[in-house]
Formats: structure tokens, C-alpha cells, sequence
């Protein structure tokens, strides 16, 4: 019964390769014979969000002097194989809501704004993201590379401050978020 199941497997396979596999016109019989075949292929949009040479190295402030706030920009690579539109969603794993780095016990949550630019630095128009809340249309991921190492380069950026007044009421402590960005083919 398994060979059985085995040979009505392969015959199935056959007849699919078979069908899947045609001449577009078939040759005639002689000393040569040519055939010509149609190649047809589709090609979802893809997109790719990464970092040039692979060093996201996220926003890493180290230990606060009491003055001032917080503030880093990361400069990313989004590409996409289309037009160059899509949109994007921001969320981090804090249990509070909104944007915020929390202690290791998640008893203390300290709020930071993030900042998302369509396009490096301070080019483009910078929106304030709502946590896990999609911005759509952003137009400016790079079409020529995925690592953006070449066309228009690194294509978006994202800033996170942390406020001094949240700093300086916060207890003493370790505090950490991790940001997830969803970019998607608008």
C-alpha cells in the first residue's frame, strides 16, 4: 500500500510538471526541431526595513546627568521594490500604554516621544507616533537597493526623546523598551 502511495504520488507530480510545463508552439519533426516556451512570473511588493551595514544600534543613552532631556535620531533604511510608498506602525513592549522605557519590574514607566521622518536627519516632515498606530503613505523609501547603499541612501529616520521632568521624577534604576517598526506596501 506505501509503494502504491508513492507511485500515484510521482504519477501525480508528472502530470502537474507536465501541465505546468508546455510548449508555446511546438517544433516540427526533422533533422532539428525548435520549441518555444513562455516564462511567466509574479512579483509580489516587498519591503525591507534595516540599517546601512547592519548595525541598528537602537538608542542607547546611557546613565542621565539630571539636566536636560534625552534625545537620539537613528537614521534607517526602508526600501521597497515598488513605487516607494508605503506605511508604517511603531510599537514598543512596555505594559503601559503609549511610548515608554520601564524598569525591570515594569512597576515604573517613564513616557518618551518617537518621532518617525520619512525621510534622514532633518529633511522631510516629521510626525509624533501614537503607539501602534499606523501612519500611511510615507513616499520616500529608497526603490534602488535594499541596504540603501545606493539611489537616494538611508530613506527615514526615527527620534526618541525622554522628557528631563519624567527623567528627574523617576526612581533610580535600570529602564529599557524595545521598539518594533511594521513597515507594509501602502
Amino acid at each position: 500500500m506505501k509503494n502504491l502511495t508513492k507511485i500515484a504520488f510521482a504519477v501525480s507530480l508528472m502530470t502537474l510538471s507536465s501541465a505546468a510545463i508546455s510548449a508555446t508552439a511546438d517544433g516540427t519533426e526533422g533533422a532539428t526541431s525548435t520549441a518555444t516556451f513562455d516564462v511567466t512570473l509574479t512579483l509580489s511588493e516587498q519591503v525591507m526595513v534595516s540599517e546601512l551595514a547592519g548595525n541598528m544600534g537602537g538608542f542607547l543613552f546611557g546613565a542621565y546627568g539630571g539636566a536636560g532631556d534625552l534625545t537620539a535620531t537613528q537614521d534607517i533604511c526602508v526600501y521597497h521594490n515598488g513605487d516607494g510608498v508605503y506605511d508604517i506602525t511603531i510599537s514598543d513592549d512596555s505594559a503601559t500604554a503609549g511610548f515608554n522605557v520601564e524598569d525591570a519590574g515594569d512597576t515604573t514607566a517613564i513616557t518618551m516621544d518617537v518621532v518617525f521622518n520619512d525621510e534622514q536627519g532633518v529633511l522631510g516632515i516629521p510626525t509624533t507616533m501614537a503607539e501602534a498606530t499606523k501612519i500611511f503613505g510615507q513616499t520616500a523609501a529608497n526603490t534602488t537597493n535594499q541596504d540603501c547603499s545606493a539611489g537616494i541612501g538611508m530613506s527615514a529616520s526615527i527620534e526618541v526623546t525622554l522628557a528631563a521632568l519624567d527623567l528627574q521624577a523617576a526612581p533610580a534604576g535600570a529602564y529599557d523598551a524595545q521598539l518594533t517598526l511594521l513597515v507594509e506596501p501602502n
